[in-house]
């Protein structure tokens, strides 16, 4: 029997920023001492993300891994399982809660980009979200999001009942890069997350086009799993005059984003709207210069450690690559951004979680 249990059957074995949040949050969660009972509703394929060995921690596969089935069994099933297994709060990690009575229901709503920009996300992600967000928030005793920013757009926007909550993301297992140490041969500016067209991908292509004559030694790399609306993307990628210097790498492992983040300049963030922005934290976290969005939620993430640019201008993302590339960043400087972003925890996360599931049901 489980207290509490947390629905994460919407996260995919490939672990991108909403996986990367559940898992560092459940991990966390199973480590804490004095917790209530937690069992974690999953799919096969990402169990094995979330099994420990901790006591008063169980782990279920609830949920087919096919989007359509795996939808069905999250809004009819999931809740009923839960109250057999003795829940007294659902926590939906992922926009949406299932029906259930009698229970506390927690949701965590990472963006608003579903609703306010359709245009960003696949067609049908967006006509079955648009409603399961709003009957969560209709029916969530209290809400978690990963920002003041997003808490405020919320609150402007639905004007909720119920508590809302901030609880950031952390970082964990990211390389601390020694920036004393040469490094020979060809720079590179990185992006991270998944290709899709919120993350403003062509106009990084084009900010990179127009410094690269003057950089004949950086590279440009993409590293993460390709997702939707990338026809723009693809040809402007095409015919760009250094297309030769932008590597486009896919899902990498965890080893291997280490080696590239060891290997980068910078990181390169412009995205047009974040519910947290957890690369531009993981990069801060390694010592990396960031260059990202000003008046966004990276702006409040980076902590004053980051270059901040217009995201919708070319030329201000061109000169904020020139600056991360070529800027001397005193080592004080560098140690005090490490410091920032690693006060960041999973740790901190999860008490604060498990403080609103208390909160809720009274454990």
């Amino acid at each position: 029997m489980a207290e509490i249990v947390i629905d994460a059957t919407s996260i995919p074995a490939e672990l991108t920023g909403a996986g990367r949040y559940a898992v560092g949050l459940c991990r966390a969660l199973a480590a804490l001492e004095g917790r209530p009972d937690i069992e974690v509703f999953t799919t096969g394929a990402a169990r094995p993300h979330f099994v420990s060995d901790a006591p008063g921690w169980a782990v279920s596969t609830a949920a087919p891994r096919h989007r359509v089935a795996r939808l069905a069994a999250q809004e009819l099933l999931v809740g009923r399982r839960a109250r057999r297994h003795g829940a007294r709060v659902i926590h939906g990690l992922h926009y949406q809660l299932p029906r259930a009575r009698g229970v506390g229901l927690v949701v965590t709503v990472h963006d608003l980009t579903l609703i306010e920009h359709p245009e960003w996300h696949d067609r049908a992600k967006v006509l079955y979200f648009r409603g399961a967000i709003r009957s969560a928030l209709r029916r969530a005793h209290a809400i978690i999001v990963p920002s003041e920013a997003t808490r405020e757009g919320l609150r402007a926007r639905f004007d909720p009942r119920v508590p809302v909550h901030v609880v950031h993301h952390g970082v964990e297992g990211v390389p601390r890069l020694d920036h004393r140490l040469a490094r020979p041969g060809r720079r590179s500016l990185l992006v991270l997350g998944t290709l899709e067209p919120r993350k403003n991908l062509v106009r990084i292509l084009r900010a990179f086009d127009a410094i690269a004559e003057e950089e004949p030694d950086v590279i440009l790399r993409f590293v993460g799993k390709r997702g939707w609306g990338l026809g723009e993307f693809d040809a402007t990628l095409a015919g760009l005059r250094h297309r030769r210097r932008v590597e486009v790498l896919g899902f990498v492992s965890d080893e291997a984003l280490a080696g590239y983040l060891s290997e980068a300049a910078a990181l390169v963030y412009p995205s047009l709207e974040e519910g947290f922005g957890l690369p531009v934290l993981e990069a801060l976290a390694a010592g990396l210069a960031v260059v990202t969005s000003k008046d966004s939620v990276m702006e409040e993430v980076a902590g004053g450690f980051a270059t901040l640019v217009d995201p919708t201008d070319v030329g201000s993302i061109a000169h904020g690559m020139r600056q991360a590339l070529d800027e001397a960043r005193p080592t004080e400087r560098i140690e005090a951004q490490i410091a920032w972003a690693r006060s960041f925890t999973w740790e901190r996360a999860a008490e604060t979680t498990l403080a609103v599931y208390r909160e809720v049901a009274g454990l």
